[in-house]
């Protein structure tokens, strides 16, 4: 499972159970980042433990992104089923204080800043 654009990449690595971002993601509103709000309901109804999203390589999320994300978050907060783990790049400026307030919406999101 993968969504492709121009400037990004977001794809699922089954043998490390993590949606992997890479590039620059800015689509416009919550209807063009459908594609990715089913692409990680699907992982996560198919995941069995621990679920990584790692966004090491995503150099920039708008906001219309980072909705997408935080909702996703608390949707899975809701049913608790599976650990959400997030990984991140601590040189890039916007996940820094973004990924962090993800924890704010479910404390027992993990978060990891390299």
């Amino acid at each position: 499972m993968e969504i492709k654009g121009e400037d990004y990449h977001v794809h699922y690595n089954s043998a490390k159970n993590a949606i992997e971002f890479s590039g620059t993601l800015r689509l416009r509103d919550s209807a063009e980042y459908q594609n990715l709000s089913d692409l990680l309901q699907t992982v996560y109804n198919n995941a069995s433990s621990e679920l990584v999203l790692d966004f090491k390589n995503l150099q920039f999320l708008n906001s219309s992104g980072i909705n997408t994300i935080s909702k996703f978050i608390i949707t899975a907060r809701k049913s608790a089923r599976v650990q959400i783990k997030i990984l991140g790049n601590n040189e890039v400026s916007w996940q820094q204080k973004s990924l962090r307030n993800l924890q704010k919406l479910w404390s027992s999101v993990q978060i990891q800043l390299d």
